[in-house]
């Protein structure tokens, strides 16, 4: 794994080797010039001008904004990733490093790069890539209904209600399951175990209280758009059966591989199958 600093001081010694890996691009693959990639970005209000070596035990509770870059193909593979409480606006120059970095094969030198823009501030993400990086390689919203109005039909970014967040964590959550994408991140694995059910928006998760769910969100984000689905044939959202009891993985010596046989059970479940 390489690791890259962003930030805007001269990192050494124990600064790159404590165990907060907050504010480093972190790399388990090179770009490759014939390869496919997706960046995906979940913004958050983060913390003005944060950066990792002025860091403190309270900002740990800040929300990460947090960033994926997916080589598209079969399976999909996670390539690199980084997360910080940065602000919406500084997250636009991380996303165009590593779009540009990641360009791939796109002609325009600019890796396709989906935005949670609402609710949020991903918004404010999303014109700073456009006005002061030039950036156009952005995924096109599709509405729900597949009723858009004249001035909505070249809206960008991802927008997440209640329905579009159900079938982005059902479909996205299946693809891991499924062996669909290959995850290196050892910090989302960690964060895969302090997912729990979210009650209130039904069949999504959420992260355990004091956790973060930044990253994970970011992925479902990116294997969205790297399988390049759409609505139209996305999971209805139906009744389906509650999953009660599920296992609290943070109080257990779970394995990797037995959380992702216990996550395919529940999700099985909730499908029906």
């Amino acid at each position: 794994m390489i690791e890259i600093n962003v930030g805007k001081y001269n990192l050494r010694g124990a600064d790159w080797d404590d165990d907060d890996p907050r504010g480093i691009v972190h790399i388990w693959e090179p770009p490759r010039a014939s390869a496919n990639y997706v960046v995906a970005c979940d913004p958050s209000y983060g913390l003005a001008s944060w950066d990792r070596a002025l860091r403190t035990e309270d900002d740990e509770k800040t929300d990460n904004c947090a960033i994926q870059v997916i080589r598209v193909g079969t399976p999909d593979v996670q390539v690199a990733e980084y997360a910080a409480p940065i602000d919406a606006e500084d997250a636009a120059a991380i996303v165009n490093f590593l779009g540009r970095m990641y360009a791939g094969a796109d002609e325009d030198g600019q890796a396709h790069t989906i935005v949670e823009v609402q609710p949020g501030p991903g918004l404010l993400t999303q014109r700073e890539l456009i006005n002061t990086f030039g950036y156009t390689n952005l995924y096109l919203w599709q509405y729900l209904d597949g009723m858009a109005t004249q001035d909505q039909k070249n809206t960008f970014g991802w927008r997440s209600s209640r329905q579009s967040r159900q079938m982005l964590w059902i479909r996205g959550t299946r693809h891991i399951n499924k062996h669909g994408i290959t995850i290196n991140s050892p910090y989302l694995v960690e964060e895969m175990t302090d997912l729990v059910l979210d009650n209130f928006l039904s069949f999504t998760a959420r992260a355990q209280w004091g956790a973060h769910d930044d990253r994970m969100v970011a992925i479902l984000l990116g294997i969205w758009a790297a399988n390049a689905w759409s609505f139209e044939n996305a999971p209805e959202e139906a009744a389906k059966p509650e999953i009660v009891g599920a296992a609290d993985y943070q109080r257990t010596a779970i394995s990797y591989e037995d959380m992702m046989d216990s996550w395919n059970d529940r999700f099985a479940a909730l499908h029906g199958e």
